[in-house]
Parts: C-alpha cells; structure tokens; sequence
C-alpha cells in the first residue's frame, strides 16, 4: 500500500472525531425551543362573585351582624412538568385587617400569593380581635392556632403546591398560598387573560388555581396551539387544596 494512504487512513478518522465533538459542544449550547402560553380563563359564574359565603359573623364590636366584605379573588394560572429555575424563597407578609387580607406592602386587599419553594409567610392579625388560623386540610403543616391582636405567625412552605388558610371563626376570610418550583406561571388579569412567555416546547400540565381550590387542570402540548388557549373550567364542588 503505497505510504501516503497509509498515512491517511491512521489519521483520517481524527477530523470526523473533531466533528462530531464539535456538534455535540454545540447542541448543548444551543437554547431549547421555547414559545409562549397564554390565553383567557373563562371563571364559572360561582366564581365571578365577589360574594362566596353567606350570613354574618361576630363584628369588631362582639356584636352579630357585621356583613361579610365583599373581596375579589385571584386566578393564577401555572405549569407543571416543565423545568425551569424556581423563584427564590422569601419571605412576605400578610397582613389581615378589616377582617380580610391584604397586601402588606401595598395596603390593598389581596387573595392570592405566589412564591418559591422554602418561603415563610407572616401572618400579621391587625385586627381588634382574634384570628384561628389553620389548613383544614393539612393540619400536620398548620394546625389551628390563634393569633391574637397584633401577633405574627410565621408559616414556611417547603413544598410545591397551592395552600388555602382559613379562619375559622370568619369562615369568609381565606388566604392562598401558591409555592411554585419553576417560573412558568401567572396571574390573569381582571378579563381572565394571562400569559406565561418562554415556556420550553413540549408536554406539560396545565393548573388553574381560584377561590382557595383548583378548577381547571389539562394536559397540553407547549407550541404555536398554545398562543391562543381558551380555558372553561367545570362548575362542580370545590377541591381540596393540595400539594403536587
């Protein structure tokens, strides 16, 4: 064999082992196929209210007969089976006052907050009377408790899910407590629109969460289809809150 095909074939595969490195390098650094999930969350009418809980309870005053505060909810729509870098833990505080809940920093009312995993929330009573505060149903993360005028309670939630604390004196007053571990979520806005951006293409599992339970929840492929969803969710009884 004459010495110069030798010499190619001991060296000639070394190229195409560099090729191939190189396409390996560069699809690793190549950006997953991303695209946006947004669209309109039609609310059955139970929840269009603003109204949810009928009677009235011990005022202020110890009186009967102060009227529960009409307050509006939140819908947060979000995504699971998706992987992303969560939202960093922090710490909020919720503020209860005129016996409903409000945004602490802002000082207007609020239904819904959506953190990261390892959060602590503060329940702050800024109310003249006693709140005992609880999740019914996971009373072994947070059992009844009373938090007198003026206390602090402080919750962690290590774990992703949607968390509904109550009062069982003002059974009317709710707070809910949505612990994401990735970034695709989002709060619709008054006409139920919302948009999650960036979301990588493929299967994933959508969640809607309003009122302290779950409404809606579908399987979806995440792709052109979804720039325009048109979510109704099945009135029926409420569901329990849960972790996922």
């Amino acid at each position: 064999m004459p010495r110069g095909l030798r010499s190619l074939t001991l060296l000639g595969p070394a190229p195409f082992v560099a090729v191939a490195v190189a396409a390996a390098h560069l699809a690793m650094a190549l950006p997953a196929a991303a695209a946006p999930v947004r669209g309109t969350v039609a609310a059955p009418d139970e929840l269009k209210s603003v109204r949810h809980h009928q009677g009235y309870w011990r005022g202020e005053s110890g009186v009967p007969g102060a009227q529960v505060p009409a307050r509006k909810g939140d819908i947060v729509v979000l995504l699971t089976g998706v992987k992303g870098p969560p939202p960093p833990a922090r710490t909020i505080t919720v503020d209860i006052n005129g016996f409903q809940t409000m945004n602490a920093g802002l000082g207007t009312p609020q239904a819904t907050w959506v953190v990261g995993e390892g959060s602590v929330v503060e329940f702050k009573n800024s109310d003249r009377v006693a709140h005992d505060l609880s999740i019914p149903e996971m009373p072994e993360l947070m059992p009844v408790e009373r938090l007198v005028p003026g206390q602090i309670r402080r919750q962690r939630f290590g774990n992703a899910g949607a968390y509904s604390i109550k009062c069982s004196e003002f059974p009317h007053m709710t707070a809910s407590i949505v612990v994401m571990a990735s970034p695709f979520f989002a709060i619709a806005d008054d006409k139920g629109a919302f948009k999650i951006a960036d979301v990588p293409e493929g299967k994933a599992t959508l969640k809607v969460w309003s009122h302290g339970r779950w409404i809606h929840e579908e399987a979806i492929e995440v792709g052109p289809k979804t720039a325009d969803l048109r979510i109704k969710p099945t009135p029926g009884k409420p569901t329990p809150a849960t972790t996922d």
